[in-house]
C-alpha cells in the first residue's frame, strides 16, 4: 500500500491578497484547487493513504482536503500548532506510520507529471525540473541520474545536468537519522528536509537519485505564478484528470 505525505501546512506569505482568504493548498486555480488537483491523481497511480499536514487554516484545508479526496484514499491529518518545517514533519509522520512514506508532495503544484512513474522509481530520489528558471528557484546539480550538490539561485538560468526540485520526493530512511540530529540540536526550531537531511545525506556519501521531468511543472508561491497555473491547468486535457469514481 502506497503512503504519501502531502504538505499543506506553509504560511502563504508571499501569496499577498489570496492569503487574506485562502491556505495555499486551497487557492482557487481555474476549476480547481492544488489539493483538488493532486489528491485524485495520487490515488489514480496507487497511493492509498495520505497524511496532510496543517497549521495555517487548518480547518479550510481539512475541508478542500476531504472533498477533493477520491473514497479510494484513506485520509488522516497531522495538525502542527508550531511549524515542524519540511524535514520535522517527515519525521513526524514516519513516526505516525512506522516508517517513511512512500512518497512526499508539496500541495502547491500542477505538473503533467506521470505519478505512477516516480512511485515506481527508488525510494531516496528527487524529481527535478529541467526547464524551470535557475535563477528563481535554484536546484541540485546531477551526473549519471544522481545529485551531486546543491545549486543556488542565480544565473544562468539553465545549465546541463542540473534540475529545479518540484516539491516531490521518493523519501529514502537514511534520511530520518539526518534529519532526528538537526531536531535533537533545535527542538523549536525548524528542521528542513533539504539543508537538515539530504545534504548531510549526501555529505556522508548516501546516494540520491533523480528522476527528471521535462514537462508541465507550477508551483504557486504568488499571485504570478497562480495565473500561471491556470494556464497550465486549462491546457491540459480533460481525459488527464481522473474522475472521483474513477478513482474509488
Amino acid at each position: 500500500m502506497k503512503r504519501a505525505l502531502v504538505l499543506a501546512a506553509g504560511k502563504a506569505t508571499r501569496l499577498g491578497p489570496l492569503r487574506e482568504r485562502y491556505a495555499k493548498s486551497c487557492v482557487p486555480v481555474g476549476d480547481s484547487t492544488p489539493l483538488g488537483f493532486l489528491l485524485p491523481r495520487l490515488a489514480a497511480a496507487g497511493v492509498r493513504e495520505v497524511i496532510v499536514n496543517l497549521h495555517y487554516r487548518p480547518e479550510q484545508v481539512r475541508e478542500e482536503a476531504e472533498r477533493a479526496a477520491p473514497k479510494a484514499l484513506d485520509l488522516s491529518f497531522l495538525e502542527e500548532p508550531r511549524l515542524l518545517g519540511t524535514g520535522g514533519t517527515l519525521l513526524a509522520a514516519a513516526e505516525l506510520l512506522g516508517t517513511a512514506p512512500d512518497l512526499i508532495v508539496n500541495a502547491k503544484i500542477f505538473t503533467d507529471l506521470d505519478w505512477t512513474r516516480v512511485l515506481n522509481t527508488p525510494p531516496g530520489s528527487l524529481v527535478l525540473h529541467s526547464s524551470s528558471d535557475l535563477t528563481i528557484f535554484g536546484g541540485f546539480q546531477t551526473e549519471s541520474g544522481f545529485v551531486t550538490g546543491l545549486r543556488r539561485a542565480g544565473p544562468p538560468a539553465h545549465e546541463p545536468g542540473t534540475g529545479v526540485f518540484t516539491g516531490v520526493c521518493r523519501p529514502a530512511s537514511e534520511w530520518l537519522a539526518h534529519l532526528a540530529t538537526a531536531r535533537a540540536a533545535e527542538p523549536d526550531g525548524l528542521v528542513c528536509l533539504v539543508r537538515d537531511g539530504l545534504l548531510p545525506a549526501l555529505a556522508a556519501g548516501q546516494r540520491i537519485g533523480t528522476y527528471f521531468h521535462d514537462g508541465r511543472w507550477c508551483e504557486i508561491s504568488t499571485p504570478e505564478r497562480v495565473r500561471q497555473a491556470a494556464g497550465l491547468l486549462a491546457a491540459l486535457s480533460e481525459s488527464a484528470l481522473p474522475s472521483r469514481a474513477e478513482s474509488g
